[in-house]
């Protein structure tokens, strides 16, 4: 067996307010994230749209580009927040959900990031 699986899990599932600036609904994850491993959470789960407000029609205002990977912190300020993040708490942190523009589509998508206690993108 791993040993990974041989661990306790504890999940920790936030749920945060968020408003028009996204530095500021990044730092309140940071705060619930730390606050969820600091109380022994290994694995933590942000909400959907966790950086920006909610609904599609934010998308375009709030939109990161992910690729190529990884992207520059210019790019997307939240990949590597989330990056950070993951390897300060030593935890698995699923980034909820974030939303993503694709330069080759055109398209927007509602996109999740995983990160493993490394920080690296799973």
């Amino acid at each position: 067996m791993a040993k990974l699986l041989k661990k306790p899990l504890k999940l920790a599932c936030v749920q945060l307010s968020t408003g028009a600036d996204k530095a500021a609904n990044l730092a309140r994850a940071r705060s619930k994230v730390l606050e969820a491993t600091s109380k022994g959470a290994n694995v933590v789960v942000l909400p959907e749209c966790f950086n920006s407000p909610y609904g599609t029609k934010y998308f375009p205002k709030y939109a990161e580009t992910l690729q190529p990977s990884p992207p520059t912190e210019s790019q997307s300020p939240t990949f590597h927040a989330l990056s950070a993040l993951a390897k300060e708490s030593k935890a698995y942190l699923i980034g909820g959900s974030i939303p993503e523009y694709l330069a080759d589509t055109k398209k927007h998508y509602n996109t999740s990031l995983v990160f493993g206690p490394d920080g690296k993108l799973l």
